[in-house]
């Protein structure tokens, strides 16, 4: 995993402009280091042993900016390299006074032609009439990270003839159509099989939309270094487990949930935080499920009472707590804590959070918050749709508003703490199954429990979590969370 600066595009645009003013006044050289990053990095894949292919034929769609630029010198530098090179503009030439501009004239001084309709490549020209056997990859250098405004229908239809046409594709910096700063497609976007971006992650590669459309992702600062308080899982090593030790001295977890026919929620989260490593995990719910519990778990303790004034436990609170008069009991010992007594910790979780939802002004303390976007939507009083339109930013309010570690899970879950972000990509669609979120939530109350602060305890969980989810998914299409709970007790390294 990385450590690396996660910024805006704006922030990415000043940060040019800073390298700039002390290098002359110039970006050019930051185009031609760039587009040199580009081809190094993806050469090897347009190559057959130590030649070019013969039968590749490369397709380079360019707009009129400087992410167009950078397909114009890539252009140039594959056609120096002797690869067969189309080049397609079809929006028109290069925005006068531009470093696009210069980038195109050095692709013409190379001796490429440039079309300005993509099915031309496909019907009407020499390159475009493959020989048996010859593949073509597209790289796509239409948008930047500068795209701001939803598609017009003809960029739309193009991006979609891309799309429906071409199964190899690169993407320069971002696939283009997807929001930088947001992760969403605008409406629609460059399905890509791999992005190489420059100077930092963007956001919007790591979350919302993101990760489908972008494929594989590299990087390269192009020598910028960036300063930030967002970043791309950072990494937070497991606790370790050495010398004379016993349960005792690796926490205590207390799960509390599992309330009429939701006994499974609780009992995942109660399994999870067991195989994360705490000494000691207790289950308060239903006691009708307390058989079914032990058979699948005979470790767990199980308790059909609460005692409120532990405060040396981490409770984990929510998981198939239910919305009924019980849990608004159970809740409100919580929110109305005695004030003689140390803080909670833990993690609120699925119904608690629904409850908290309902509280003004309610401040989580030294719990972490795991929504998925429907109840972050609740928490913050926005709707789903703005939640997710711009993940990052829910995360931040929700942090800020209930002063805590806030893990906003989903598609490139995100985890907050006040201007603090981390990016956390690591996840697969497969893992879209019931009872993910509630064996997350067993995973960081055990690391919790076993001395990690919550911001760490939530970072290191969702990344062990994730990982396994994806190791996972290389040989099955569905993981469940029963999946990720049995591979919690083997050795893990991030």
């Amino acid at each position: 995993m990385n450590n690396d600066p996660v910024l805006s595009a704006f922030a990415v645009r000043q940060a040019e402009h800073a390298w700039a003013n002390q290098h002359g006044g110039q970006t050019w050289p930051l185009m031609v280091r760039a587009s040199e990053s580009f081809v190094r990095h993806f050469f090897p894949c347009l190559r057959q042993g130590d030649r070019p292919n013969p039968l590749l034929e490369v397709v380079i769609v360019v707009g009129r900016g400087n992410n167009g630029g950078d397909g114009y010198y890539i252009g140039k530098l594959l056609l120096d390299a002797g690869i067969n090179v189309c080049l397609v503009a079809p929006l028109g030439a290069p925005k006068i006074g531009v470093d696009a501009e210069r980038a195109a004239q050095s692709f013409h001084q190379a001796g490429g032609v440039v079309l300005s309709e993509l099915p031309a490549v496909l019907n009407h020209t020499r390159q475009s009439i493959p020989e048996s056997g010859s593949e073509v990859v597209v790289i796509d250098a239409l948008f930047g990270s500068g795209l701001s405004n939803p598609l017009s229908a003809e960029c739309i239809a193009l991006i979609q003839h891309i799309n429906s046409q071409f199964s190899t594709i690169y993407s320069v910096d971002v696939p283009s159509g997807l929001h930088a700063d947001t992760g969403q497609a605008m409406p629609v976007a460059v399905n890509a099989r791999a992005t190489h971006s420059f100077i930092a992650w963007k956001p919007g590669l790591l979350t919302g939309d993101g990760p489908a459309y972008s494929g594989q992702l590299s990087l390269d600062n192009l020598g910028i270094a960036s300063n930030g308080s967002w970043f791309r899982n950072t990494d937070v090593a497991l606790p370790n487990r050495f010398g004379n030790t016993h349960k005792s001295k690796h926490g205590e977890v207390r799960v509390v949930g599992g309330h009429q026919n939701m006994a499974g929620a609780a009992l995942i989260a109660t399994q999870a935080a067991l195989n994360a490593g705490a000494g000691r995990v207790y289950l308060h719910c239903d006691p009708r499920y307390f058989a079914a519990s032990v058979s699948h778990s005979p470790e767990i303790m199980l308790l059909d009472h609460i005692d409120f004034h532990d405060r040396q436990s981490i409770w984990v609170v929510g998981p198939g707590l239910g919305r009924d008069l019980h849990a608004d009991q159970v809740m409100k010992q919580f929110i109305c804590p005695d004030h003689h007594l140390a803080p909670w910790r833990g993690v609120l979780d699925a119904d608690a959070l629904r409850y908290i939802a309902r509280v003004p002004q309610f401040n989580a303390g030294n719990c972490v918050l795991t929504p998925h976007e429907g109840e972050a939507a609740d928490l913050l009083g926005w709707s789903i749709d703005c939640v997710q339109q711009d993940r990052a930013a829910a995360a931040l309010a929700l942090s800020v508003k209930f002063q805590t570690v806030v893990v906003l899970k989903g598609a490139g879950t995100l985890v907050c703490e006040g201007e603090r972000l981390i990016f956390c990509h690591t996840g697969t669609p497969a893992m879209a199954t019931a009872g993910m979120g509630d064996c997350l939530a067993g995973v960081i109350g055990a690391l919790m429990a076993q001395g990690l602060s919550a911001f760490d305890a939530a970072i290191c969980g969702v990344n062990w979590h994730a990982s396994l989810g994806a190791i996972l998914a290389n040989t099955q299409r569905v993981v469940l969370a029963s999946d990720i709970i049995a591979k919690l007790k083997y050795q893990y390294k991030a």
